[in-house]
């Protein structure tokens, strides 16, 4: 809850300073509850590694890490490319950190399915990512058709995985509902 509750923070703390309510300043320092609350996750995840399997634990401090390096390289990329005007190499650079360690959330999953070791729990695994998958790739067909006969607006394309993640907590809904388990970190 704490890794989510830092990306969605981040996201409000980006939101409020692009449209204007709150300064540079005042958004650096907002943008220090998001990585406190990063940091809370790592700490947290560390201190039950005794009672969570070695799989769990490798997912939850790899997660911490790249939310973390997202979170900053986000926040780099709005302010040199946004509003310093920075362009060229280096801003194509700014500008694929941040999809780049999105993309590690990805893998991150994939390693937990490989490296778990309990048969049941890498079941639910795959079940919720390829629940994620499915709600993903359904969405963005369906978008990309009405974007085609010019029904509805383009979607900026990172959204599309940030839904894959929302798809996850969908399979974990439907793990709870036909096992009896979200598939928890143990």
């Amino acid at each position: 809850m704490a890794a989510v509750s830092s990306v969605l923070a981040a996201l409000m703390v980006l939101f409020l300073w692009k449209s204007e309510a709150i300064n540079i300043g005042t958004a650096y320092v907002l943008a220090i509850v998001p990585v406190a609350l990063m940091v809370f996750a790592f700490v947290r995840s560390l201190r039950q590694s005794r009672s969570d399997s070695k799989a769990s634990q490798r997912y939850l401090t790899r997660m911490a890490l790249v939310m973390a390096f997202y979170l900053l390289t986000l926040f780099v990329a709005e302010n040199q490319i946004e509003d310093r005007g920075l362009t060229g190499p280096l801003a194509a650079l700014l500008a694929l950190l941040p999809g780049l360690s999105f993309a590690g959330v990805i893998w991150i999953f994939g390693a937990l399915i490989v490296e778990e070791q309990d048969e049941f729990f890498r079941l639910l695994y795959v079940r919720q990512g390829l629940i994620a998958t499915g709600v993903s790739f359904t969405l963005a067909a369906v978008w990309g058709y009405l974007e085609t006969y010019k029904i509805v607006d383009p979607v900026v394309a990172y959204w599309w995985p940030t839904i894959w993640c929302f798809g996850i907590g969908i399979g974990g809904v439907a793990n709870k509902i036909k096992y009896g388990t979200f598939g928890e970190m143990r």
